[in-house]
């Protein structure tokens, strides 16, 4: 009879104990954050590069390139286009409230036909996190770039 009392106990021991850690477990879940979705930003510039360094010189940067679409792809580069955007006349372009995740940047130039070619490379893969500005490594194109439409 005595052993019949004691492992009686001790079920009902080891079963309060698992039903306070399984509502201990229910609080801590319910206490979890949530994830931060705050829109991101992700900016850049687009410029003429006359001596083809891949570097934003003093002169080069005097020559930004106005009327460049820009592609936003969200994820791998070469994908579905999530977002285009267009340069202004300082070369800049800005894509704003973006979820924050991973991003693919590249810009939709005309090259070989139009004697230029790029000098930097012409995609770019960032990532941003909430509530982030992130700006991405300008590009750079050499020679004579014809942005007009044929």
């Amino acid at each position: 009879m005595i052993s019949r009392i004691n492992l009686s106990k001790s079920r009902l021991t080891i079963i309060i104990l698992l039903l306070l850690a399984g509502f201990s477990l229910v609080l801590l879940a319910g206490c979890a954050q949530e994830e931060d979705l705050t829109p991101g930003n992700i900016t850049g510039r687009v410029y003429l590069d006359e001596n083809a360094d891949a570097e934003c010189d003093v002169c080069d940067c005097d020559f930004y390139l106005e009327g460049i679409e820009i592609l936003l792809y969200e994820g791998a580069c070469g994908g579905v286009i999530h977002e285009t955007t267009t340069t202004d006349a300082e070369g800049v372009f800005s894509f704003v409230d973006l979820n924050p995740g991973e991003y693919c940047v590249t810009p939709r130039v005309k090259t070989i036909c139009e004697g230029y070619k790029p000098t930097t490379p012409i995609q770019q893969k960032t990532a941003i996190l909430a509530g982030e500005t992130v700006e991405v490594p300008w590009f750079g194109f050499d020679n004579n770039l014809d942005i007009r439409d044929n």
